[in-house]
């Protein structure tokens, strides 16, 4: 596929020319222009508004290399446990439309463990980036927070502290995190 076919289905989806030239930047072979075209197609499809898909080719360089089947399925996974608005979701946390969707179904049994499935719903829509995860590394934290006394905090820490999650266990302020 040559660049021109994904220039002009940019132009079509009104992306400006300036975006245009930014996003074929990206591109160098007619192999990697097929793929982001038929990734761009596909975020349009399922609603993401130009804006958004400008953000997430901005925050999310792994997308760019990330394949379609992965893409749609981590759109599926999202679609699948009913979360609403999962245009929004995608490019709010673009990041995990490069996460495989077993990571997200392993992490999400996770969060059943610890939460119903209303509560991580709601939480999911706040905030969906704990689904990105290692999800060694996410149990492996959960534990430490569950050892510290923190488990009926977790849901708060993952709203308004989810840097908790990325911080080394000796910077984590323990006392901070129990008085949220």
């Amino acid at each position: 596929m040559k660049k021109e076919k994904l220039k002009e289905y940019l132009e079509s989806i009104q992306f400006d020319e300036g975006n245009i030239q930014e996003i074929l930047e990206f591109v160098d072979n007619e192999k990697d222009v097929k793929s982001l075209y038929e990734k761009i197609e596909f975020l349009n499809k399922i609603g993401v508004t130009k804006e958004g898909i400008d953000i997430i080719l901005s925050d999310n360089p792994l997308f760019l290399t990330t394949d379609l089947e992965t893409v749609k399925r981590s759109v599926n996974f999202l679609k699948n446990i009913k979360l609403e608005n999962v245009e929004k979701i995608v490019e709010i946390n673009s990041e995990l439309l490069s996460t495989s969707d077993k990571v997200m179904s392993e992490n999400y049994k996770l969060l059943k463990v610890l939460m119903s499935e209303r509560e991580i719903l709601n939480l999911l829509k706040i905030d969906s980036e704990i689904l990105s995860f290692n999800t060694d590394y996410l149990e492996k934290r959960f534990e430490f927070f569950i050892k510290n006394g923190l488990k009926d905090k977790i849901k708060t820490i993952i709203l308004n502290k989810i840097e908790a999650f990325e911080d080394e266990e000796d910077e984590i302020d323990l006392e901070e995190l129990k008085n949220m």
